[in-house]
């Protein structure tokens, strides 16, 4: 067995350590005794059976994932002792970009200390005793609570770094037997809830000041995205550019939702995925270097994770694209393969809850894996070899984008189904109208809202090019929205995806060995 499988086998053996134990939750003498077991089998063997020592250590490396996940509870949150009783003060910093929707604000708050109900925090003296819960003063700055998801009116606005006084009850997130709302919040430490609680600004600025400086920059681009375009195209181009969604109307969400196209405005590493592909097939079609469309197409994506804040999911996201374009730079998608398992079993090393509980993380990891397995069956039936030499010289790469599109679309299919009990017959077609034009319209719009910022009417003028892209796109989608069985409730359960999965890597396996013995073969 080559080194690079046995790497490929220990990372793959400690992602689903972490994943057995999220849904299992099994007690730690279970994984104690995987450990021993991996043990002795590497020892008992050592020198006489490889295989047998390597599926030892990949039984201990199993263990240690079940171990990590184990590790990141809830023991530290220590304000959630306080959900569900009388009201309670806390004081606590915003710690992420408020999350505003169209009838009031999310908060995360990263709690500095709790005070019983009337204590009068707010004053200069700060008089009062705390609760239990801390042991060291408030203003000292130290994290004592773990956090918590404030639900406020959206006026007053508040955020992020802004240190807040916050009055009011703390609630256990619900389960259903639709949603788990509960583990959903944990993968972000967060276990309490107020819902509308009082709340009164004590400071500013108490934020990281990098990304205090993101978040400025960001807003800044997103008002002068408003200021050169008018609805609903303006608040497309903010979910494009910078993953902002909210902005548009719930008719046109639908009509995203039932031709599969939400991808393009979430910047999840669904969408990041696509849009490298379509990035590097329209530079190579302007420029004569690879290497220079490769660099430029990287440049593009960190500059769009910088743009949306540098927030965790996005940066996940951008990974799992680059890998995709660093894979294509190569020739050969599948020799990325080791690479893109270590960034995925890094990722979940720092935050376990993320496998389970993150549907951004699980559309991201297979998407990408779609495009990387299964966009080269596709190539193989749809392009030939004379169309793959001129490659740079076809149109935006149509051919290329539709089989990214068709390549993680059928990865994410379980998961899209499962999730929202929807499949939208009609998106291969809404992706092939409208995913050539994306990185253009991108392009437009970042520029007319960058010159914006500092000359408007010019901002303006350069702004009509990115509407009629955009007008364009929206018409397009709202038009195959309404075409009858555009859009079919499905629903399936884990099993069911379970048995598509399998079905598919037997698929991606049996064609993708056929074409090697193929290309083997003397007569190929």
């Amino acid at each position: 067995m080559s080194n690079s499988k046995i790497f490929l086998f220990f990372c793959l053996s400690f992602i689903f350590g972490v994943f057995v134990q999220s849904v299992f939750n099994f007690p730690r003498p279970v994984w104690l005794g995987f450990l021993i077991l991996g043990v002795m089998l590497a020892a008992m063997f050592w020198g006489r059976a490889p295989k047998i020592v390597i599926a030892g250590f990949c039984l201990m490396i199993m263990a240690g994932g079940a171990w990590r996940y184990i590790s990141v509870s809830d023991t530290h949150n220590l304000i959630k002792q306080f959900n569900d009783k009388g009201k309670i003060t806390i004081t606590g910093v915003i710690s992420e970009e408020p999350d505003v929707r169209s009838d009031n604000i999310k908060y995360k708050v990263s709690v500095k200390g709790v005070w019983p109900f009337d204590s009068g925090y707010a004053s200069a003296s700060a008089s009062a005793s705390p609760l239990p819960l801390q042991a060291t003063a408030d203003k000292q700055g130290t994290n004592l609570g773990g956090n918590i998801l404030v639900v406020a009116k959206k006026y007053p606005a508040y955020q992020y770094g802004d240190k807040l006084e916050i009055t009011g009850k703390l609630k256990t997130p619900s389960v259903s037997d639709d949603f788990d709302y509960k583990s959903y919040l944990a993968k972000e430490d967060i276990y309490s809830i107020a819902y509308f609680p009082e709340m009164k600004l004590l400071a500013q600025g108490r934020g990281n000041w990098l990304m205090t400086r993101l978040l400025f920059v960001k807003n800044k681009f997103s008002d002068s995205i408003g200021r050169v375009l008018t609805e609903p195209q303006a608040a497309f181009l903010a979910g494009l550019i910078l993953g902002e969604k909210r902005g548009l109307p719930q008719d046109i969400m639908d009509a995203f939702s039932r031709t599969g196209t939400t991808h393009i405005i979430a910047l999840s590493g669904f969408n990041i995925t696509i849009i490298a592909v379509a990035l590097m097939n329209l530079f190579n079609f302007f420029m004569v270097r690879r290497q220079i469309s490769f660099w430029l197409s990287v440049g593009a994506i960190i500059l769009f994770v910088l743009m949306t804040g540098a927030a965790a999911s996005v940066v996940r996201a951008a990974v799992m694209g680059i890998l995709v374009l660093l894979a294509q730079q190569v020739g050969r998608l599948y020799q990325i393969r080791n690479a893109l398992v270590l960034a995925g079993a890094i990722m979940v090393y720092l935050n376990p809850r993320v496998l389970v509980w993150d549907l951004g993380f699980q559309l991201s990891f297979a998407a990408t894996l779609g495009l990387i397995y299964t966009s080269p069956i596709l190539q193989n039936w749809f392009i030939g070899e004379k169309e793959r030499e001129d490659g740079n010289k076809k149109i935006l790469g149509l051919k290329e984008i539709l089989i990214a599109t068709l390549a993680a679309q059928i990865a994410v299919l379980p998961l899209l189904i499962i999730n929202f009990g929807q499949l939208s017959l009609i998106a291969p077609l809404a992706n092939i109208l409208v995913l050539p034009f994306i990185p253009a319209t991108m392009f437009f719009g970042f520029l007319s809202a960058l010159v914006g910022l500092a000359i408007l009417p010019l901002g303006k003028v350069l702004g009509w090019l990115a509407w009629l892209f955009l007008t364009y796109e929206i018409r397009i989608i709202e038009l195959l929205a309404k075409l009858p069985l555009a859009a079919v409730n499905f629903k399936w359960t884990w099993l069911g995806g379970g048995l598509y999965y399998a079905v598919l890597i037997w698929l991606v396996w049996k064609l993708n060995k056929t074409h090697a013995e193929n290309s083997r073969s003397p007569t190929a």
